[in-house]
């Protein structure tokens, strides 16, 4: 058993909560402010993060004067995308700060793709014109490895192989977290501001190309402390996923423009047979829902279709080989896909200066909801992570200030006790079967095309999951780390599918078949989740124009 007495302490200034960019710049800009900051993570700090996998392209308007491209432009575009759910508030904030971040990163030692010493600048679909910036190698690891390097040289103090079980109270402040490595080993650490920045939960479900450990840590935190969460029914899948599990991404928006074609079994380009020529204006949640309906209509192969580069002409076997190398394929002349999980659109609610609603807490990043709406454009989640990771990391810094926090032993007592109730189970299960059994139906009845049947079978396989877990006997700590995991990912595979339900439209990334055309008259609404007397509530809140 888990005893308080034998736990590791620490007080800090600030307490930032996830090592991928959000993290990274949220605790570089409170060091600047020169607070103390203690920065946690599950995993080596910059890396095996979203992040650090991600092909490293941010959108950001100013760099193409000559295309008239503006914040206001960007905003739109975002807007559009996201099928009239953002929050205009938040969107704005970004498209006006975005450009400001690449002397930023620069100075943290990451390097941009040029082209005759000018910054290459793209162009990703859904997008009216080009403002995408490129990372040498489109890795993102060349833009943690160098932000770690930097945060290091400050005097940031990373703990890392820990993930947080609980976020500490006093009163209606957040005071700090507790945490669970690996080991059985507990850490509390008391903070004037906490910033979760834990990123998304693509690995609650069975394809996804998230980073091991991704299955919502963050989301499921800030809902037992009393945050309100927004938008969690839109997941976004990439469309074409490759590989085991859907674990890499086939670079449609580099392939399609060069002449590669996407098959079904009958061997039709499945662009032409659903109009969907114009490249530049497909976006995810079409491209996804368009590839899943083929599959589910019987004209797949083992449960995909096939991009077929032999259509690419000579002229442009160059950039085949170049986007090949992105989507790491050798050698094929074709390669089967289906979506994958890549992001989740909802999360915590947070205002302008990234609060979360409870004095203390701070979020910034794919934890957070309200930027991108039904659906996310391309390139926007390393801007969002940039912006609202140095917003949240000042307004951390200037609420700690140098006050003086001591964690309520009571509260931290709460949450070790919390774990250790899972320990005890009258029979022996396997977690790792549970693991399964939650990424088989989130996949299968909360995916891409979803309806009323497959949600409430769900729904009622959660619960007995969370049973399940309630039975399973525990036998050493490497178990009790990642039963804490699974019962926070159940907490969050329940808001997916709960909102899910009740939006009785499809727009964006949610499709319900059952329900397959956008209600604007209807659901121009975000549904928002909260904890009320310990039950989930759900509320649609009409958007705020």
């Amino acid at each position: 058993m888990l005893e308080p007495d034998s736990s590791q302490r620490f007080n800090t200034d600030v307490l930032v909560i996830g090592s991928g960019i959000a993290g990274l710049r949220a605790a570089i800009a409170a060091r600047q402010c020169k607070a103390e900051v203690v920065l946690l993570s599950e995993s080596p700090a910059g890396f095996r993060s979203n992040s650090a996998i991600s092909r490293a392209v941010f959108a950001t308007a100013g760099f193409r004067p000559d295309t008239g491209d503006s914040p206001e432009a960007h905003l739109e575009d975002i807007i559009s995308g996201g099928r009239l759910l953002s929050d205009r508030r938040l969107v704005a904030v970004m498209t006006q700060a975005v450009s400001r971040q690449v002397d930023d990163l620069q100075g943290y030692g990451v390097n941009f793709v040029r082209v005759e010493s000018k910054l290459h600048v793209g162009r990703a679909p859904g997008h009216s014109l080009p403002r995408h910036l490129s990372v040498i190698k489109n890795q993102g690891i060349n833009i943690t490895r160098p932000m770690r390097h930097y945060a290091a040289g400050t005097g940031i103090r990373f703990i890392e192989g820990v993930q947080v079980t609980r976020l500490l109270r006093d009163g209606n402040q957040i005071v700090g977290a507790l945490g669970l490595d690996i080991h059985g080993r507990i850490y509390i650490i008391a903070a004037g501001a906490t910033v979760l920045a834990t990123g998304g939960a693509g690995r609650i479900y069975r394809r996804t190309n998230n980073a091991v450990g991704s299955t919502g840590d963050g989301y499921a935190l800030a809902y037992d402390a009393g945050a309100v969460l927004r938008d969690m029914e839109f997941v976004q899948f990439y469309p074409t996923g490759w590989g085991e599990d859907g674990s890499k991404m086939c670079f449609y928006e580099g392939l399609l423009p060069i002449g590669a074609t996407i098959r079904n079994s009958p061997g039709e380009d499945v662009m032409v047979k659903h109009d969907l020529g114009d490249y530049t204006m497909v976006t995810r949640d079409k491209l996804a829902r368009m590839i899943m309906k083929e599959i589910a209509e019987g004209h797949g192969t083992d449960g995909n279709l096939v991009f077929d580069f032999s259509t690419v002409p000579g002229d442009k076997t160059q950039l085949l080989q170049a986007v090949k190398r992105m989507s790491h394929i050798t050698g094929q002349d074709s390669v089967p896909v289906s979506p994958t999980v890549h992001f989740l659109m909802g999360g915590i609610k947070i205002d302008e200066s990234t609060g979360a609603g409870i004095r203390g807490l701070y979020a910034a990043g794919e934890v957070c909801g309200g930027i991108h709406g039904a659906n996310r454009l391309g390139g926007n989640a390393i801007s969002e992570t940039l912006v609202f990771g140095e917003i949240a990391g000042n307004q951390a810094a200037a609420f700690a200030g140098k006050r003086s926090v001591i964690v309520p032993e009571s509260d931290a007592v709460t949450g070790i006790n919390n774990l250790n109730g899972l320990i005890p189970g009258n029979r022996t299960g396997s977690l790792e079967r549970l693991w399964l059994s939650l990424r088989k139906v989130m996949w299968e009845k909360a995916g891409v095309i979803r309806d009323e049947a497959g949600l409430e079978t769900a729904l009622g396989e959660i619960t007995s999951l969370r049973e399940q877990l309630d039975l399973t006997s525990i036998t050493d700590s490497t178990e009790l780390y990642q039963a804490a995991k699974l019962a926070k990912a159940l907490t969050v595979a329940e808001m997916i599918c709960r909102a899910a339900m009740m939006r009785t439209e499809s727009r964006g990334a949610h499709y319900r078949s059952d329900h397959p055309e956008e209600d604007t008259q209807h659901w121009l609404k975000n549904i928002e989740i909260s904890r009320r007397d310990n039950e989930m509530t759900l509320t649609a809140v009409p958007v705020a124009v």
